[in-house]
């Protein structure tokens, strides 16, 4: 009964989103709301084909999940498109509506309501329906999240040898609303299922994410623990949770929480992203308290491009504020890749003022890679003036890929005179998929 009470709260949730989204997409004036209704007491109470009600049918069914006709507590879209109600008979009924009805809020409702009454002892029969009737993705993935929550064990078994993509989804839900069982399945699975047990990871994660960060979190740095790569795209899939539920600032106080490392970074980047596009002086005051740790370089990267796009000049004196290292130079380089795009003379100036430094050469190659799109040959000065060799030889065959991609036959004409080493000149030449 708990599970089952969980799942209803979330699809009663679900129901009132769908009529967010409606109200935004249009919402029905009070006089559109009284023609349907004067039509619809004209009809003897039904509205149109999209306000088909299910259970007894007409005014009956709608009394029957206690909506007074004419009463002061149903909705406009109630009344417009009717209420839903579902029994053992009408599946099939709901499940049509929900995906074939040409009005698409009617659909959402109905999928809701589909959801909402859905128990272990019915789920096979809806499934059996939306089957039968060729239900898309998002149907499946929102079928599976909720019989994963109130069935657990037996959906999960049924998954695995399903036709349908139902395994993943039917996971998540399942660890959403019993984190112990799915954890549990997750360490005892069989022989035919080790081959998919990241893809596993990942559904356990983003269920646990939906009820508990904390816990999310844990399980994501344990499950990555041998591979940084993995344990960065599970972190994230709780990052997403995080800002959707609190928004970057809570969000970034949940990173906080997180041990130093690879993980940890990939988190904040990921954070960094929404932060700085809803407000980058609190994002920058954020992420700059971490600058001096090689894990932030990818976060303070992304302020810097982001930032430079709207306020170029406040983006580099924050950057020359930050302590040397890693993070500060990916920041001018980013920065710098996206001030040329916008106002190359201005940037070209700026470089010119700098001193000779790592952070310099770094800013050099931001432009210089940006830059190779609209003056190859000004761009690949530019990458020439970089002081430390092993970036200067980088820079400069980045321009001339770029160069090349643009215009292959007079780069190859181009490239004699380059001043690259053969290798990098075969590097630019080969095939993409090949370097």
């Amino acid at each position: 009964m708990g599970k089952q009470h969980w799942i209803h709260l979330g699809w009663a949730a679900a129901a009132g989103a769908a009529f967010l989204v409606g109200s935004k997409a249009g919402a029905p004036s009070a006089e559109e709301v009284a023609a349907a209704q004067a039509a619809a007491d004209g009809r003897g109470g039904t509205i149109s084909r999209a306000s088909a009600t299910y259970g007894s049918g007409g005014r009956d069914s709608a009394a029957s999940t206690g909506r007074r006709d004419g009463g002061g507590d149903d909705s406009p879209v109630t009344r417009l498109f009717g209420s839903f109600t579902i029994d053992a008979g009408g599946i099939d009924a709901v499940v049509e509506q929900a995906l074939r009805d040409p009005n698409p809020l009617t659909r959402k409702l109905a999928f809701a309501k589909l959801l909402e009454g859905m128990t272990p002892e019915n789920a096979m029969q809806i499934r059996e329906s939306l089957v039968a009737q060729d239900a898309g993705g998002d149907a499946w993935n929102d079928f599976n999240y909720a019989w994963g929550a109130i069935a657990g064990k037996e959906a999960f078994d049924f998954a695995q040898v399903s036709d349908e993509p139902d395994l993943n989804a039917a996971m998540s839900g399942w660890a959403a609303a019993d984190p112990a069982g799915a954890l549990a399945a997750l360490d005892n699975l069989p022989e035919d299922l080790q081959g998919q047990r990241r893809n596993l990871e990942r559904s356990v994660i983003s269920g646990l994410a939906d009820t508990d960060l904390a816990l999310a979190s844990q399980m994501a740095l344990e499950f990555g623990a041998d591979d940084p790569r993995h344990a960065g795209r599970l972190i994230r899939s709780v990052a997403n949770e995080a800002l959707r539920s609190g928004g970057p600032e809570t969000a970034s106080q949940w990173v906080e929480t997180l041990p130093d490392g690879a993980a940890k970074g990939s988190a904040m980047r990921r954070v960094t992203e929404r932060y700085v596009r809803d407000d980058p002086q609190a994002a920058a005051a954020w992420a700059e308290q971490f600058a001096d740790q090689d894990f932030a370089r990818s976060a303070i990267a992304e302020i810097g491009d982001e930032w430079a796009e709207s306020d170029p000049q406040a983006t580099m004196a924050w950057l020359e504020t930050l302590p040397d290292g890693g993070a500060q130079n990916a920041g001018f380089s980013e920065a710098l890749g996206e001030w040329e795009d916008r106002d190359p003379q201005a940037a070209g100036e700026y470089l010119m003022s700098m001193d000779p430094s790592p952070q310099r050469d770094s800013a050099i190659s931001g432009f210089a890679r940006g830059y190779a799109w609209q003056d190859p040959d000004t761009a690949y000065a530019w990458a020439q003036a970089i002081s430390d060799p092993q970036m200067r030889e980088r820079s400069m065959t980045q321009v001339a890929e770029a160069y090349f991609r643009r215009d292959p036959l007079a780069a190859l004409d181009w490239l004699q005179s380059s001043g690259l080493s053969a290798e990098a000149q075969e590097r630019v030449t080969r095939p993409r998929g090949r370097r």
